[in-house]
């Protein structure tokens, strides 16, 4: 069976193909980018999720904040509650310890997502919601789900392409959006909540989206604005080919 590394820093699916024998081979990516990279692949049925399965294979892990992820005789990993000791009915592809916010990364029928300490998971329209277990069971999440950054406000960034069309949000450890207000020297009220694409904020809290340069304190900026502030301020006297590490320097000192 495949392990997860026990540091998951993000979690991105790349496949989901139905196969001549009526089953989905499924692809994930654990720690894309970081020397632990894995590849985590699964076969489903095609149209549902395999007969539940309470005999644990493997349960070498250890409790983490409540939980204990464990796998089970069909491949599926689970969660085992600390204070009974319970196995609990929830099954997915790829499972991560819950972390100090209440919250696990989780792989489900070809999408990511987060979990709460109750098993809702966080769909594709921003809230978390129960999953629905019917005869053809809907885990409405996203491709890609990163672990939450560090610094003022821990942010996680979730990201959705369909037909090209990307969609990228930010996850507070309020449970609920990120919203950023523009910023062009004054806090201005347009406010911006989904993003076509984005980064992850650094350990200095900024991330780059859309072209505009997202930080942590709840603004983003344009990089036409961040050049005029920086000028009005004396950060930079022109536009030259270092401009990027200069305002990559500087910024921090915007808002002071």
């Amino acid at each position: 069976m495949d392990k997860i590394p026990t540091k998951v820093h993000n979690i991105n699916r790349i496949s989901s193909i139905v196969i001549d024998n009526h089953e989905r081979n499924i692809h994930y990516i654990i720690n894309e980018d970081y020397v632990n990279e894995t590849t985590i692949s699964v076969k489903l049925p095609e149209y549902k999720r395999p007969k539940l399965s309470e005999i644990i294979i493997d349960d070498s892990n250890e409790f983490v904040n409540g939980f204990k992820v464990v796998q089970t005789e069909n491949g599926e990993y689970a969660y085992v509650r600390e204070t009974d000791n319970c196995l609990l009915p929830y099954r997915y592809d790829v499972a991560t310890n819950f972390n100090e916010y209440g919250f696990a990364m989780v792989g489900k029928d070809g999408f990511v997502s987060w979990i709460d300490t109750n098993f809702k998971y966080f769909n594709i329209d921003g809230n978390f919601v129960e999953e629905k277990v019917d005869k053809y069971p809907s885990f409405n999440a996203w491709q890609t789900v990163s672990e939450f950054s560090k610094g003022e406000i821990p942010l996680s960034r979730l990201f959705y392409d369909k037909n090209l069309f990307g969609k990228t949000v930010y996850l507070g450890i309020d449970g609920k959006l990120k919203e950023f207000y523009q910023y062009d020297g004054n806090i201005n009220h347009i406010s911006n909540t989904y993003f076509c694409n984005g980064d992850e904020f650094d350990i200095n809290g900024f991330a780059m989206a859309d072209g505009k340069m997202l930080f942590a304190r709840g603004y983003y900026c344009t990089y036409h604005d961040l050049i005029k502030i920086c000028k009005e301020k004396g950060f930079i006297l022109s536009i030259c080919e270092d401009a990027e590490e200069q305002f990559n320097k500087n910024f921090s000192k915007i808002l002071k």
